[in-house]
C-alpha cells in the first residue's frame, strides 16, 4: 500500500483536535469513516514505527492485533502523539512546508518526510528570527 499524505495528515491532526492529552483510535478516523480498515491499520502503523505515537500508558502495544490470515482487530487504548509526532505535524501544518511536501515529496517515505519537513520547519525559524534580529 502506497502512503496517503493527506490521510497521514489527517491522523495526526485528530491528536491535535482532542482536548484530552490523548486520543482513542476511534477519534482518529478521517470524517465519514466509521470503521478501521486497511488503510487505517496501515498508517497507523507507519506513525508507530517512526515512534509519533505511542500508548498512553507506553505499553509496546498500541492495540491492534492481526490474526494469521491477515484480519485485525483492535483493542481500544488511548494513544498519544509524541514530541517528535507534534514537531512532525507542526512542520507538516504550514502550507509553505506542505505545498513543498506535496509537490516534491510526493512519493517519499515518512522517513524522508520527517526529515524534510524538519528540515523546512527550521529554514523557515531562522527566516523568521532573522527578521527580528535585522530589526
Amino acid at each position: 500500500m502506497k502512503i496517503d499524505q493527506t490521510y497521514l495528515k489527517q491522523l495526526l491532526n485528530g491528536f491535535l483536535l482532542s482536548e484530552r492529552s490523548f486520543a482513542w483510535p476511534n477519534e482518529l478516523l478521517p470524517s465519514g469513516q466509521e470503521e478501521y480498515d486497511d488503510k487505517f491499520l496501515f498508517h497507523i502503523q507507519i506513525l508507530e514505527d517512526q515512534r509519533f505515537i505511542e500508548c498512553l500508558d507506553r505499553r509496546q502495544d498500541i492495540g491492534y492485533e492481526i490474526t494469521l490470515g491477515g484480519e485485525f482487530t483492535w483493542h481500544s487504548r488511548p494513544l498519544r502523539l509524541t514530541a517528535a509526532g507534534h514537531e512532525f505535524v507542526e512542520a507538516l501544518n504550514r502550507s509553505e512546508i506542505w505545498e513543498v511536501i506535496k509537490t516534491e515529496f510526493q512519493d517519499a517515505s515518512v522517513a524522508t518526510l520527517t526529515t524534510a519537513a524538519k528540515g523546512l520547519l527550521e529554514a523557515f525559524a531562522r527566516k523568521q528570527i532573522q527578521k527580528y534580529l535585522d530589526v
